[in-house]
């Protein structure tokens, strides 16, 4: 559970997370054991939820819980191990420390769960299983705010990219600052916060800077091949290092997500299914997990398995546009459109017309003979990218949906241009479909190395 934050500073919520997450991630580390991902954990925070609620819904048997108290360069923190099912301490411990020890604690700490719950320490971690990452506590006060802020989503990658360079300017060989780096400018790029060619190369930069400092980090590994897949097209070494991820780190919820989402779009549904439905097990409160095991449900044509997954995330988060987004979609593939519809303008107006929303309601109008409509969104979109950055796969989709395929294609060749991650998909999403029976269809996959 999330250490309540007892300083007298409520600004140092970051510090309190940053250690729960940093015990989780100590004790993932002990294959025997299972521990929920931070994110479905965080679904806690700040709600009087009952042991034995939180016990159901990570399907776990024990939970820590406690408190941090930062006060200077002093420490106090309170952690108990607590039996789901009678609600029995099984163990209680306080520290009061300097700073400087911080990470002595929280080796201490996994060290005696480990110890009550019976665990083996397997070959590697019988020294230590909390590793300093950096003899730099100021850089590392930097790192946890920089969680803190890429964990909330939004403009929180943004926010969170500052402290990373922050922390990198107090110890520029801080290899998880690195890696910070390379997950806040992957979400700027793929998200279309900046243009791909702005965001990406940095990404890439700091992800092989993160692994020349540490190769067992994991989500450098994680990261990298995010950026392989996503922006360098180079699919391969892409596979490599999602695997080596998960290799290291076989808890990392998020890593058989993403590498479930890769699978899906190299078309390999089966083992890509299976991946992503790893994520949902090891983080199974975590709304994004949700949504891309939906949304490739919903490709699939795996109805109403994919509306259902959907609607799972929605109850997790009613306010993710990207969930609300891809209910919409999966309506529409579906040939429910009244709903489609219904649905895809809640997302715009929550996302501030996000052009991938509009991607979706465009083919939504055509198919339900409102074209006009579809015209419409088209000629904003081509406006819009006149001075702002607009994926231009984006308008290659609406495009195709009208039947404007000159248009289209011309879209897609920038699209290629741009290193627009939409392309990764050409062999999946269903917006290539008006596409495929034409000779430059077979052009772009062979461009993308995908024939």
């Amino acid at each position: 559970m999330p250490f309540a934050n007892m300083s007298d500073d409520p600004e140092a919520e970051y510090f309190s997370d940053g250690m729960t997450a940093e015990i989780i991630n100590a004790l993932a580390q002990l294959r025997d054991l299972h521990v929920a991902a931070r994110t479905s954990c965080f679904t806690f925070k700040g709600k009087a939820a009952h042991i034995s609620e939180v016990g159901a819904r990570l399907n776990v048997a024990t939970v820590l819980e406690g408190s941090v108290r930062k006060a200077g360069s002093r420490l106090r923190i309170t952690a108990q191990l607590v039996n789901v099912a009678d609600g029995y301490h099984l163990w209680s411990e306080r520290y009061d420390r300097e700073m400087a020890d911080v990470f002595t604690v929280q080796d201490e700490i996994a060290r005696a769960i480990a110890d009550k719950l019976q665990v083996t320490l397997g070959a590697g971690v019988a020294e230590q299983l909390v590793r300093p990452p950096t003899v730099n506590l100021e850089a590392y006060d930097l790192y946890l705010k920089g969680r803190y802020f890429v964990n909330q989503g939004g403009e929180g990658p943004a926010k969170g990219l500052e402290c990373f360079q922050q922390a990198l300017a107090c110890d520029p060989e801080y290899g998880l600052a690195h890696a910070g780096v390379a997950e806040a400018y992957t979400w700027i790029g793929n998200t279309g916060i900046l243009r791909p060619r702005e965001a990406l190369p940095k990404a890439r930069e700091a992800a092989i800077r993160a692994l020349e400092l540490d190769e067992t980090l994991a989500e450098a590994h994680l990261w990298l091949g995010w950026v392989s897949w996503t922006y360098d097209f180079e699919w391969s070494n892409a596979e490599r290092h999602f695997r080596r991820a998960l290799e290291l780190n076989p808890g990392l919820a998020q890593a058989h997500s993403g590498y479930g989402f890769y699978l899906a779009s190299m078309g390999r549904s089966e083992e890509s299914l299976a991946e992503l439905r790893r994520g949902v097990e090891l983080d199974p409160l975590a709304q994004i997990a949700h949504t891309w095991l939906g949304q490739i449900l919903a490709y699939l044509g795996q109805f109403p398995d994919a509306i259902d997954r959907l609607r799972a995330a929605l109850e997790l988060d009613p306010t993710s546009w990207h969930a609300i987004l891809q209910v919409g979609a999966g309506y529409r593939l579906n040939s429910d459109y009244p709903e489609a519809i219904e649905a895809l303008q809640t997302a715009i107006a929550l996302a501030g017309r996000h052009p991938w929303t509009l991607m979706e309601l465009a083919p939504t109008y055509v198919a339900s003979g409102s074209e006009a409509k579809a015209e419409a969104i088209y000629d904003e979109l081509v406006a819009r990218s006149r001075g702002e950055y607009v994926p231009p796969a984006s308008i290659a989709f609406v495009g195709a949906a009208l039947g404007r395929k000159d248009e289209a294609f011309d879209w897609l060749e920038r699209a290629y241009e741009e290193h627009d991650a939409l392309l990764v998909w050409v062999k999946l999403l269903p917006h290539f479909d008006p596409l495929r029976d034409d000779p430059r269809f077979d052009v772009l996959m062979e461009k993308m190395g995908l024939r």
